[in-house]
């Protein structure tokens, strides 16, 4: 199968199509950066100081979202950078995944891209919940 775009079909192997569902991965792009933001907010929060941030930001729904986009914002980036930089150099054990060194050869370009979410999916994802906090506050 392939799809029509105005310079013409692209073959089906340029474009990632999910094989598998990574776990580690879709935790890494949806519950981490979310848990962090709370952890910062919190933080934030407790410190207090001569004026209140809460205050400022506008409220406490205000003030958690704006660590929320910071947050996805830094994982949309990260995603879209890794997917470049795998696209370009192909790809690497970075020692993300706590089995990735014990397999005898490091898991090839063409798999990587074949599980959900890959790095565009990843960017993807983050970014829509940064848009979604930008319209929320």
């Amino acid at each position: 199968m392939s799809f029509q775009l105005p310079s013409g079909p692209v073959p089906r192997s340029l474009i990632p199509y999910a094989g598998r569902v990574d776990s580690q991965r879709l935790l890494s792009v949806v519950a981490i950066p979310f848990a962090a933001a709370i952890a910062m907010a919190t933080a934030v929060a407790a410190m207090g100081g001569v004026t209140d941030p809460i205050a400022e930001a506008g409220g406490p729904m205000y003030f958690v979202l704006n660590f929320v986009k910071f947050c996805y914002l830094a994982v949309s980036m990260a995603h879209l950078s890794g997917a470049l930089a795998e696209r370009a150099n192909g790809g690497l054990p970075a020692g993300l995944w706590l089995d990735e060194m014990d397999r005898e050869e490091p898991e090839s370009r063409e798999s990587f891209w074949h599980a959900f979410p890959n790095h565009l999916d990843g960017a993807a994802i983050a970014g829509c919940v940064t848009m979604l906090c930008f319209l929320l506050t």
